[in-house]
């Protein structure tokens, strides 16, 4: 059994300094093993123009970023893991990332590989691929937003062992909570899908955020699901036990059944 904790909140567009203390804040004594926060967490996601993007970047590569300084410390005092997703900058590039940090200081990014609408303006489709971490004896994989909507993001990280997806987003169509419930089942895997909620307006860019952040089980259920306005922090607990049995029932295993042979494939 392990404690997943996801967090919900509203932030201030580009105000990230302000927005890590706010959700530190939120987080403070908490118990558990992982958190999840959302997709481009502390940067906001209305961005407008390059320039922008090249005020907020982060670097964790380079030991660079005020959330990344702030989170590796939180980590390592808590002893939790913590994914959050950012601006990253490397190499000259700019991909929509996220980053799992671990108490031992260690970390992996994961770059976003599915891009959504102006995301393809500012960021580079990411190059990371999909995989999995052992967090604490915990199959632990990342997916971002957007990345829902392709059932081979998680279907591969299921294939790699994922015992739970974390999934930082900035939600705006309506379809995401429902079709995880499908995608938790038909890979027999936790999703715990971190979202903002409100509206962003930035110039003529305006976005209108679902919230509804919520955590799913390999059995479809809705282990929580939150409001739609709001700020939360909710922790679980969860059984990997039944992320590992990918038994249907006596004859048929999730798995084991597949026929990559007849499946279309590019």
């Amino acid at each position: 059994m392990f404690k997943v904790t996801v967090v919900q909140f509203k932030p201030e567009l580009f105000e990230v300094k302000k927005n890590v203390e706010k959700v530190l804040k939120m987080i403070e004594g908490i118990n558990t093993d992982l958190v999840v926060l959302p997709e481009l967490a502390f940067t906001g996601y209305a961005f407008s123009s390059k320039s922008e993007i090249e005020k907020t970047w982060e670097s964790p590569l380079d030991n660079e970023g005020y959330a990344f300084k702030a989170f590796k410390e939180f980590s390592r005092d808590t002893g939790a893991a913590v994914a959050y997703g950012f601006n990253e900058r490397y190499n000259g590039t700019y991909y929509n990332s996220s980053v799992l940090i671990k108490h031992d200081g260690t970390f992996k990014i994961y770059r976003k590989t599915h891009l959504f609408y102006r995301e393809n303006l500012f960021f580079t489709p990411g190059d990371t691929g999909f995989w999995v971490e052992d967090v604490n004896g915990i199959n632990v994989g990342l997916a971002i937003c957007f990345d829902w909507y392709f059932p081979e993001s998680f279907r591969t990280l299921a294939l790699l062992g994922a015992d739970i997806i974390l999934h930082p987003s900035n939600l705006v169509l309506p379809y995401c909570q429902e079709a995880n419930k499908i995608r938790s089942l038909e890979n027999k895997v936790y999703i715990a899908t971190a979202n903002i909620y409100g509206t962003q307006i930035n110039k003529e860019i305006s976005y209108k955020f679902s919230g509804k952040s919520q955590l799913t089980s390999p059995t479809s259920e809705v282990l929580f699901r939150l409001p739609e306005e709001g700020e939360y922090v909710k922790t679980v607990e969860v059984d990997e036990r039944l992320a590992r049995d990918k038994s249907i029932n006596e004859f048929n295993d999730l798995f084991k059944e597949r026929k990559p042979k007849f499946y279309f494939h590019s």
